[in-house]
């Protein structure tokens, strides 16, 4: 959450740091700034996002395109600690107007901070924790004049997580930089230096970076127009691959659309076009090869994930159960796992899902099994990000960027992927041939079948029916875990209170809050539930709930269906995939802007 962009060089800051901004808006996008160095003095300007103004589209509008500088730091922020608005937003200075800082993370003991620096006399004019930060900077450094050693003195206090640009209005060829458990990079040039909190910020800027580490502080400069750092670690350079970045979603309205609409290409990039597919019942994983026999001494796996990852993982734990790998199969959100959950015997796996790769409640979960042992696997979207580096190995999602903060292709290259893990534990243990045979055969079908939904026109009629501030999502067995994905994104670009159950839990207790016309969704895969799906739309039907049936029954013999095609293994995530419309086309008739819900980012960096 929260996003950095800082930049020093020969050129002008603006383009740098405002389309950098753009990228990593969809981290947060409550506020954005930017402070830059100009006639000796830093000017800043920030706004917080409105309902009818974005940020950014703000600073766009209202800084002076004649005030040329070299040197700037920007910031989209997800409000942590104050509301949303101007004064909140970064970046922020001490009281003297010297130091300007813009910082990613959270100070757990700001208060008292703020409390000891109120009695000494200091001033606050936000309710932000960053706050404090530029204030202690300011406090040392009127004591021993020396800007790095301010900069150790100050986050030797704080208590929390950081990741911290700052300038000063008295070294304009100067910017420093440091972290703790919050990422940073810095990627140089011979004349220009760009820092950023993820690597898609630099825009194809720079071929190659280097990512901070914990509690280095570095000291970017200039000097007779070319760019040197300084630092007492040793850094080995990350080349960057040159990516084709789309600033709009060309040829849709809204991102949200056009990662939909993008599913079946996902897929087929999830597969490398089939070139993962060793043959009829095997996979080739190259991430996983090198560490096959510690992979194959675990007798327990673990998957964790928070949101729709997590859902991503508890459909996916029906695959690892049916190929019958593992002593044991465990799930956990995780936010919520714990020491106390490692099996007690026998050697443990833990699967750490995550499409930003950066997820802190699950970055937690791999010290956690560095210091009990366990082998990692990391399965994320974004290339070389921090849970991709930390993991023993791992397997790429290969979605192509998600810029919807709602992830929808995330989901079904995550399910797909995880499928194909198993299989990979599978094919090497020696178990249920038959079984992945016909995990890779529904593999196969599944682009295809997700194109016919994409191009179902009629999807857009059902959004009408969500015309309640509540909604339930029913399935059976691994679509237990579609109906919580479908809610969650009817939750978060719908604003409807949305819940998914198993088709056989009403009588248990939600059956009290069916009322006249409530809408329901009711996913009906394959033969197995068949009786008892239609036996809860009739219950329903019968205390008039306003229902959409989801089936590839090919005669239903209910009123309002969705025929989709039939894939025994991957039809929740075909039906996925029609939920995903109607939710999108309930947003827009609501004026909703799908990509950008409420309160909400993209990458959640803190806990």
């Amino acid at each position: 959450m929260c996003g950095i962009v800082a930049y020093i060089g020969n050129d002008n800051y603006f383009d740098y740091i405002v389309n950098g901004l753009k990228l990593l808006q969809n981290r947060g996008y409550d506020s954005a700034g930017i402070s830059f160095l100009y006639n000796s003095f830093v000017e800043t300007y920030k706004y917080a996002s409105t309902d009818v103004n974005n940020s950014i589209l703000l600073l766009e509008e209202n800084i002076p395109t004649d005030k040329i500088s070299n040197i700037a730091i920007g910031h989209t922020r997800w409000a942590t600690h104050g509301q949303k608005n101007d004064a909140n937003a970064h970046p922020h200075c001490d009281n003297n107007n010297c130091f300007h800082i813009v910082h990613n993370g959270i100070i757990e003991n700001y208060q008292v901070l703020k409390n000891e620096l109120l009695k000494e006399g200091f001033s606050f004019y936000s309710q932000t924790d960053t706050e404090i930060i530029a204030v202690l900077l300011s406090k040392y450094y009127s004591v021993n004049n020396d800007i790095e050693q301010s900069i150790q003195e100050t986050v030797r206090r704080l208590q929390g997580t950081w990741a911290l640009v700052i300038i000063h209005k008295d070294y304009p060829d100067n910017i420093w930089l440091t972290r703790n458990g919050s990422p940073l990079l810095l990627g140089i040039n011979n004349d220009f230096a760009i820092i950023v909190s993820e690597q898609l910020a630099f825009n194809n800027s720079v071929k190659s970076y280097i990512i901070i580490e914990n509690h280095d502080i570095i000291n970017v400069s200039r000097s007779n127009g070319l760019i040197t750092y300084t630092s007492k670690e040793t850094y080995t350079l990350t080349n960057k691959k040159h990516d084709l970045i789309e600033i709009k979603p060309e040829d849709y309205p809204h991102w949200t659309l056009k990662e939909i609409m993008e599913q079946p290409h996902s897929i087929d990039r999830a597969t490398n076009f089939g070139g993962r597919f060793y043959d009829n019942n095997s996979v080739r994983l190259g991430g996983l090869e090198q560490h096959k026999p510690k992979l194959l001494d675990c007798e327990h796996i673990i998957l964790l994930g928070c949101g729709t990852s997590y859902h991503s993982c508890l459909w996916s734990t029906d695959i690892f159960k049916q190929l019958d790998i593992f002593n044991t199969v465990q799930l956990f959100d995780g936010a919520e796992f714990d020491i106390k959950d490692i099996p007690k015997k026998g050697k443990t796996c833990l699967v750490l899902c995550s499409q930003s790769g950066e997820t802190k409640d699950l970055h937690r979960c791999v010290q956690i099994a560095k210091d009990y042992d366990l082998t990692t696997i990391g399965v994320v979207n974004v290339v070389d990000s921090l849970i991709a580096r930390e993991t023993d190995c791992g397997v790429y999602l290969n979605a192509g960027r998600e810029n919807a903060v709602a992830s929808t292709k995330s989901f079904t290259n995550m399910s797909v992927i995880l499928s194909m893990v198993a299989i990979w534990f599978s094919q090497h243990k020696g178990t249920s041939i038959t079984k992945r045979k016909n995990i890779i055969d529904a593999i196969r079908c599944l682009p295809f079948q997700i194109q016919k939904v994409c191009q179902n026109n009629q999807l857009r009629t059902y959004s009408r029916f969500l015309d309640k501030n509540t909604m339930f999502i029913l399935g059976k067995d691994k679509e237990v875990a579609i109906s919580k994905e479908g809610s969650l994104k009817i939750k978060e670009i719908c604003y409807i209170h949305a819940e998914g159950y198993s088709s056989s839990a009403l009588k248990h207790g939600p059956f009290a809050l069916v009322e006249n016309l409530l809408p329901i969704i009711i996913l009906d895969i394959g033969e197995k539930n068949r009786n008892k799906n239609k036996n809860a739309y009739e219950e329903l039907k019968s205390r008039n709930a306003n229902i959409i049936y989801i089936t590839d029954d090919e005669q239903p013999h209910v009123e309002n269906f969705i025929k989709i095609e039939k894939n025994d293994i991957f039809g929740g995530l075909i039906a996925n995939v029609c939920i995903q419309l109607i939710a999108y086309y309930k947003a827009i008739s609501h004026n909703i802007n799908p990509d950008y819900p409420r309160n909400l980012a993209k990458v959640v960096t803190v806990e």
